[in-house]
């Protein structure tokens, strides 16, 4: 909407001309003049010294927060895995020709990766096993959206992660009125109703035909020039087994019984493993807001707090409701379904979010936080680059903003906004987040 970035520069010129130190916010009068809907944006701000509430609006409502979660949830898998945590996907023997695959769920296995794995495989291998008890079957959230199966931004998850559960696709143009040649190297099995024309302009679509079956995509659109897109997998369980059974084959092992589940056994002789750390994969996920790895290390973190074998959901929730108890944080009237923000079945107030935020201001994972011009804030908030660590969100119809900051006279601050106006864009509810920040840096 115009009528919201106009109102925003207005006041933001009116700004300029004040002493910032003198003048307490006004940020009523701001989201009135704004033009948004006062009862769909939800606002805490509070002072992260004494913790009291500088501004609110309706802060007491329940409401999703999209991918702001994960400030909820990250400090707390952090605390249950701890800082020398490894996804470790291992390699052993059982010996007459016998593997065992032991998964670890981790979320930055490759096929390659897999092919080192199975290069220790004997070509006289008669059979290979695979223990995926890590977690459980489950491969997508409570209340994830099936109309958001084509997003690459929530793929299906689980014991059976590989390359990021997305299968490269590289389209190429037709040529003298052919169809577009479609590339798979994955080899994976997909049916392709092949509608793309030639164009000056690449704007593809492509999408699922469940009514036919779960592997049939149809593509239309037009292409310029060599694309490459991504789809999510849409059985990972079966993709790791087909990229398993290429690698063995390249090593001329022809598995008559295919790969078969089966537990570690103690006598099992180790290998070979490949390993990734946890701190990436916690930066990942404060920066760049990556779902997938989220969700993975919720339910590891959650199966190891309650020393199970296997990593649930629930066992997830658990862990974060004793954290909340733990740390005198009531959660009484939240609810939390996964570790990520995807499902709108998440509900938390924005007096929440800033509790939580007080309780973790001194813990260092907060500062993989994005300030200004990283991660989900790359384009956002420049004059407030270094005085801002944030995490963003946007889903549905859902903006949202939480975070950490420090103001023009050094007063430190906890805030969350979110904001479901269904009536402004993305943009405007950004545009609005982005101001009233500004202003709270020069006017606290």
């Amino acid at each position: 909407m115009k009528k919201i970035l106009i109102s925003l520069f207005a006041m933001a010129m009116f700004a300029l001309g004040v002493n910032a130190k003198s003048v307490k916010t006004d940020f009523s009068t701001v989201l009135k003049d704004s033009g948004v809907d006062t009862e769909s944006i939800a606002i805490s701000i509070k002072s992260a010294s004494s913790g009291k509430t500088i501004y609110s609006l309706n802060d007491k409502i329940l409401i999703s927060p999209a991918s702001v979660q994960k400030v909820l949830t990250v400090p707390v898998i952090a605390e249950t895995l701890g800082k020398d945590y490894e996804f470790s996907t291992e390699i052993y023997s059982r010996g007459n020709g016998v593997y065992l695959l032991k998964l670890g769920a981790d979320p930055y296995l490759t096929s390659k990766d897999l092919k080192q794995l199975i290069s220790k495989v004997e070509p006289e291998t008669q059979r290979v096993y695979i223990d995926d008890t890590i977690l459980d079957s489950k491969t997508w959230g409570e209340g994830w959206q099936w109309d958001d199966d084509m997003n690459v931004l929530m793929p299906k998850f689980g014991a059976y992660n590989l390359d990021k559960n997305l299968i490269k696709l590289t389209i190429m143009p037709p040529q003298d009125g052919k169809c577009a040649t479609i590339i798979n190297p994955s080899k994976y099995p997909l049916v392709f109703f092949n509608n793309i024309t030639k164009g000056d302009k690449t704007k593809l679509d492509i999408h699922r035909d469940s009514t036919i079956s779960e592997n049939t995509l149809v593509l239309d659109g037009t292409i310029a020039r060599p694309t490459t897109v991504y789809i999510p997998v849409n059985n990972i369980k079966r993709y790791f087994e087909l990229q398993t059974k290429i690698a063995l084959e390249n090593r001329k092992v022809y598995l008559k019984t295919g790969l078969i589940s089966d537990k570690k056994y103690d006598t099992d002789k180790f290998e070979d493993k490949v390993t990734h750390n946890i701190d990436f994969a916690l930066n990942d996920v404060l920066k760049n807001s990556n779902n997938m790895v989220a969700e993975t290390m919720f339910k590891l973190a959650g199966g190891k707090y309650c020393e199970l074998e296997t990593g649930t959901d629930s066992s997830g929730i658990k862990m974060f409701n004793d954290y909340c108890v733990k740390h005198k944080i009531d959660n009484s009237r939240i609810r939390i379904v996964d570790g990520s923000g995807v499902s709108k079945n998440n509900l938390v107030s924005t007096n929440f979010v800033t509790d939580f935020l007080l309780v973790n201001k001194n813990n260092k994972i907060m500062e993989s936080l994005p300030t200004a011009g990283e991660g989900t804030l790359t384009h956002r908030l420049f004059p407030l680059k270094d005085k801002l660590r944030a995490k963003t969100g946007t889903h549905c119809d859902i903006s949202s903003i939480a975070g950490y900051l420090t103001s023009k006279s050094g007063n430190k601050y906890v805030f969350c906004i979110i904001n479901n106006d269904m009536k402004l864009s993305t943009s405007d509810k950004k545009a609005l987040e982005d101001y009233i920040l500004r202003e709270a840096y020069l006017r606290l």
